[in-house]
Order: structure tokens, then C-alpha cells, then sequence
């Protein structure tokens, strides 16, 4: 028999004064690093007697000012908070297990643009979701080479194989932004650790998020860490998108490709 036992941790903390990230309402989510972090220190006894204690997380504050939180409640389901600060995403070979949370669904329509980025150090970059909707739509790493940003129009492959240094390889700690302008044009910009990939790619049409850590719960599941996350409807500037970049590579500690 195996028996559970929890105490629960709470960390809160708006975006502080000063911060690159203030971007009103424009930012339609962002979950921080540290902050608004719920928690579950959850012990496991094995039949044997053996005793093994997880920090799991079953919330994430969004710090927009939506106060869209991911959660998750299931414990096999939850990510473990990491010594770092981070919530790590684990799946095993068959899924059964698979670490994801989920907000409330909303919507980037058609023709707007848009800004994503995201922090992370990945185990397995193959097939690693990070932002989906219950479908088939999801900003997903596909290998180290290809990105995909997958629409109601369609999948959009990102290749981003012509310089080795701006490959998404696994165990690496880097800062990777999808970047949609021109509004009907839908031209799609990608940038690894602020260096701008010719993407050459176009997709204008509308998607859904609700999860994150996975496409639509069941397959696709992220495999590694996620420091900071969010999403930015609307148009971002490039002396804007540098300054989101410059704030998060020297907060990670990350070098500038």
C-alpha cells in the first residue's frame, strides 16, 4: 500500500518596479520564475518501507494582470518544483504519468500579431509542447532543428537548421521567442537567445491556449524545465522585444547567441 502524505507552500509575488515585462494589457499570460508558485511536498511510502518526498506543483500565478493560473490538482499529473526555482516537466516512455497544467482557454484571433517566449532547458527536445489548445494548435519543439506553431490554418515547420548556434539541442538553458508580424501577412520571426532566425515561414491564422506542458493533454508532453513563459498579443517593437530579451537573458544568466 502506499500512503501520501502533503504540506502545502504558497510563494506570491507581482512583477516588480522597473521591470521590462510591464506590459499592461497586451500580456495575455506570464508565468514567472519563482513567483506565484504553489506547492506540495508529497512523500511516498513503498511497500518495502522506503520513503521518497517530491516537491510537487499543483499552481502558477499568472503575473498579467488576467490572473489566468495554471494549475493542475492530479499528483501524478503535477511538475516537481526544481532547486533552481523551475518547474520541471516529466513524462515517461508511455505517457501515463505526464507532467502538464491548464488555464483558461483564449484566443489569438487571425491577422494579429503576437509575441511568445520562453525559458527552458529540455531533456528531450523531440515532440516537447509547450503551449496548446484542447485540438491540435501549439507552439511545440519538433527537434533541435525544427520548430512548429500549429494553427486552425494549418502547421507551420520553423527550420532553424543553418547556424549550429541557434539549434535548441537538450540540456541547454536558453530563451526562444515565435514572433508573428504584418498582420494578414502573418510573417513568423523566430529568435534563439535574441538572435534573429530567417524563418521564411507565414501563418496568420487564428489559435486557442489553454495547457501548458503538453498539446491538448494527451500527447506532445514537454520534457524538461520551464523558467519564465508568457504570451504578448498585439505588436511588439523591436526596441521592446530587446528589451524583454535583455531582461531575461541576465536574469537566467544566459549569453546572447
Amino acid at each position: 500500500m502506499i500512503h501520501r502524505g502533503r504540506q502545502r507552500h504558497k510563494t506570491h509575488g507581482g512583477i516588480p518596479h522597473g521591470s521590462t515585462l510591464n506590459l499592461g494589457s497586451s500580456l495575455q499570460i506570464y508565468y514567472r520564475h519563482k513567483e506565484g508558485i504553489t506547492s506540495e511536498s508529497i512523500t511516498t511510502t513503498q511497500e518495502d518501507d522506503s520513503t521518497s518526498t517530491t516537491t510537487n506543483v499543483s499552481g502558477w500565478a499568472d503575473q498579467s494582470a488576467n490572473a489566468n493560473n495554471a494549475a493542475q490538482t492530479t499528483d501524478e499529473n503535477e511538475p516537481l518544483l526544481a532547486a533552481d526555482g523551475s518547474l520541471d516537466f516529466f513524462h515517461d516512455a508511455n505517457d501515463d504519468n505526464a507532467d502538464y497544467m491548464d488555464f483558461t482557454k483564449f484566443r489569438i484571433e487571425a491577422n494579429n500579431d503576437f509575441l511568445s517566449f520562453i525559458v527552458a532547458n529540455l531533456r528531450d527536445v523531440a515532440g516537447s509542447a509547450y503551449l496548446s489548445d484542447s485540438g491540435s494548435e501549439c507552439l511545440e519543439y519538433a527537434s533541435q532543428n525544427t520548430h512548429k506553431f500549429r494553427t486552425g490554418g494549418g502547421t507551420t515547420a520553423i527550420q532553424i537548421n543553418s547556424i549550429a548556434s541557434v539549434q535548441t539541442p537538450n540540456s541547454e538553458k536558453h530563451l526562444f521567442m515565435v514572433q508573428r508580424t504584418n498582420g494578414s501577412t502573418g510573417t513568423i520571426k523566430v529568435y534563439k537567445n535574441g538572435f534573429e532566425i530567417d524563418a521564411s515561414a507565414t501563418n496568420a491564422a487564428l489559435f486557442d491556449l489553454e495547457h501548458l506542458g503538453t498539446r491538448n493533454e494527451n500527447d506532445l508532453f514537454f520534457d524538461g524545465k520551464i523558467y519564465d513563459i508568457g504570451m504578448i498579443e498585439g505588436t511588439v517593437s523591436a526596441e521592446s522585444r530587446n528589451r524583454i530579451v535583455d531582461h531575461l537573458l541576465s536574469k537566467h544568466g544566459v549569453a546572447r547567441t
